[in-house]
């Protein structure tokens, strides 16, 4: 885990957005996991929400259990005992090493990033077990569709990327776009999104266009930032 986040820090600082950003993926948050995930489980969470919505397997119950394909991925109001927010992270390698195998050549992260830009996989781990499911898309190359718990290590569908050259520092804090590394669109690829705060279930994640404003800027509903470990 910790090597998921020290990679992404030493990538921020090649882009020399700064000692504070370079430091911005290897923070402590309250709250971000149960106790029992502790400094192996991470909490994903956006600009647009803040640090206190964070990801989250939509599961009735929030019990940790009964999770399967499918099953949808939102934000949710963090508290360490909520096990459905239980996340183990994992940088699983570099582009380098994806590319042209589970990754396809064609890809707009394998045409576009450097092969050193590492992949990471984020599996849903309530109170720190595996489950072997992770956050992913059911189909490649579809907009405006779910972020839901996909089988992990099957397909570039549960790779995501950090787009590290469109992150932004704030508030101590390094964000990024994150690019599923299934999408061949040759430009704007899909990256993770909130939906809207009014659906079933409110502030689903969704995978959209990446959408570069004026100032070479991302809107807040695609920059996301990663905390670790539980509340104490």
């Amino acid at each position: 885990m910790r090597k998921m986040f020290m990679a992404l820090g030493a990538a921020a600082a090649l882009l020399t957005l700064g000692s504070t950003a370079a430091q911005a993926a290897v923070h402590h948050n309250r709250p971000a996991a149960t106790p029992a995930c502790g400094d192996n489980c991470f909490a994903l969470s956006s600009l647009l929400l803040g640090p206190d919505m964070v990801q989250n397997a939509y599961i009735k119950g929030d019990l940790g259990t009964g999770g399967r394909v499918g099953q949808n991925v939102n934000l949710k109001t963090a508290s360490n005992s909520h096990p459905n927010q239980d996340f183990s992270g994992a940088k699983v390698g570099d582009l380098s090493d994806f590319c042209g195998g589970i990754i396809p050549t064609a890809s707009y992260v394998c045409v576009n990033y450097p092969s050193t830009y590492p992949v990471f996989e984020s599996n849903w781990a309530p109170f720190g077990n595996d489950s072997g499911l992770c956050a992913g898309l059911a189909t490649a190359n579809l907009n405006d569709e779910a972020v839901t718990l996909q089988d992990c290590g099957v397909t570039a569908r549960t790779l995501w990327v950090g787009d590290l050259k469109n992150g932004t520092a704030h508030s101590g804090h390094l964000y990024t776009p994150w690019v599923n590394a299934s999408d061949p669109n040759f430009s704007h690829p899909l990256v993770l999104t909130v939906g809207r705060p009014s659906g079933r279930p409110a502030n689903q994640l969704i995978v959209t266009r990446l959408n570069v404003l004026t100032g070479n800027t991302v809107p807040d509903s695609q920059e996301f930032t990663l905390h670790i470990g539980p509340v104490a």
